[in-house]
């Protein structure tokens, strides 16, 4: 009777010890890990795209005679604004593809060169009216910024003058000049569809011969025009 009493105490002590364990257990039981947040995905940069740029333009027009030593550097420089379109392609973290961009210039520079005591009897002068732009660009992604590189055809609107303030006749040439143009920049997405961009752009329009004019009883020579121009500008740009 005392050892079916013992045993059965026993039994009572083993249950508690054992549901003590399993609580115990239960509490010392490790969290769930919490789920993985979402990854957002990055924009991607295929696609058309429009937008605004402005910036500085510094330009050198160098103006030298046939047959003689004379030149002369006349150097227009001047704010530019404008607007851009293009497409692109991704592959990877490889973006590529084409833009134009049309942009107001306005930038004019007028020297002096005539001899003293009035250098001013004489007189060049150098206007680039606008410019525009068609490229293949080729960059590279980290994140949501993208490092390229770009070039093309470069086609600007060109006046030069030449002033006789003596005798009052202007000679004037305007066309329209064809070059090539390279450039280098940064374009980084600030919002699903919106990205900034800073970018710089050389741009090389070759020789050009101004042929001779007579205004009046006044005559103005042939002479051979260069020009070349870099532009540091920033844009904002819209993707669909």
């Amino acid at each position: 009777m005392v050892m079916r009493a013992g045993l059965t105490f026993a039994g009572l002590i083993m249950g508690t010890i054992v549901g003590a364990g399993g609580a115990a257990a239960a509490d010392l039981r490790l969290p769930a890990p919490p789920q993985a947040q979402a990854t957002t995905s990055l924009p991607g940069w295929a696609g058309p795209y429009l937008g605004v740029q402005a910036g500085y333009l510094s330009g050198r027009s160098d103006i030298s005679f046939s047959g003689t030593d004379e030149f002369h550097f006349v150097d227009p420089k001047a704010a530019t604004v404008g607007g851009t379109a293009g497409y692109s392609a991704q592959w990877g973290r490889i973006v590529g593809g084409i833009e134009g961009d049309v942009n107001f210039v306005g930038a004019r520079a007028t020297i002096d060169t005539g001899f003293p005591p009035v250098p001013s009897v004489t007189q060049l002068q150098t206007t680039l009216n606008w410019n525009s732009h068609l490229r293949g660009r080729i960059g590279y992604t980290f994140d949501r910024t993208l490092l390229f590189a770009s070039g093309g055809l470069a086609i600007a609107g060109v006046e030069d003058k030449a002033f006789d303030n003596a005798s009052g006749a202007v000679a004037s040439w305007s066309d329209t000049r064809a070059g090539w143009s390279i450039g280098a920049g940064a374009e980084h997405r600030f919002a699903p569809q919106a990205s900034v961009r800073l970018e710089y752009l050389y741009d090389n329009y070759g020789s050009k011969t101004l042929a001779a004019q007579t205004i009046g009883t006044t005559a103005f020579g042939a002479r051979e025009s260069r020009l070349d121009t870099h532009t540091l500008r920033a844009g904002v740009y819209w993707r669909f």
